[in-house]
């Protein structure tokens, strides 16, 4: 007699596990898919603000132009799979009077995620400024 009790409640518990295994898989898997979407926009902020960085770099030296920091800073960024981004220099025009170079780089969130647009609005932005090589060589003249 105590053997077809116990079937009997192996088999009402057979339905219930199959009931907390789906429930607990689903919690499961959001935690997963959304754990590898922050990590996907960690990774996009570091390389904007990687890309802003060496663009920087490329705009200090002598004989930099404003075009050669946009490209080096598209070239990094599409290396990295970011579309879209806009690329800001400041100065508009570097010559060798510029002393300082800054760089902005914005890249909208959509089209370069794969969840977060749907609860995500707007742009993850980097920016790097640096003194450029030839201001510290024009205050060497100065300094007594």
């Amino acid at each position: 007699m105590a053997g077809k009790n116990f079937k009997k409640v192996i088999r009402k518990r057979a339905g219930a596990a199959a009931v907390e295994f789906a429930i607990a898989m689903s919690v499961l898997l959001l935690v997963v898919f959304a754990s590898i979407e922050l990590v996907r926009l960690s990774m996009l902020k570091h390389s904007i603000e990687h890309a802003s960085y060496l663009s920087a770099r490329k705009g200090i030296i002598v004989g930099a132009n404003v075009a050669s920091v946009i490209e080096a800073a598209n070239d990094h960024l599409s290396v990295m799979g970011v579309s879209n981004a806009t690329v800001t220099v400041n100065p508009s025009k570097i010559d060798d009077s510029t002393q300082i170079v800054e760089v902005a780089i914005a890249v909208p969130v959509s089209g370069n995620s794969w969840v977060s647009p749907v609860y995500f609005k707007g742009s993850i932005t980097g920016r790097s400024r640096m003194l450029a090589e030839r201001a510290a060589a024009q205050m060497s003249n100065v300094a007594p």
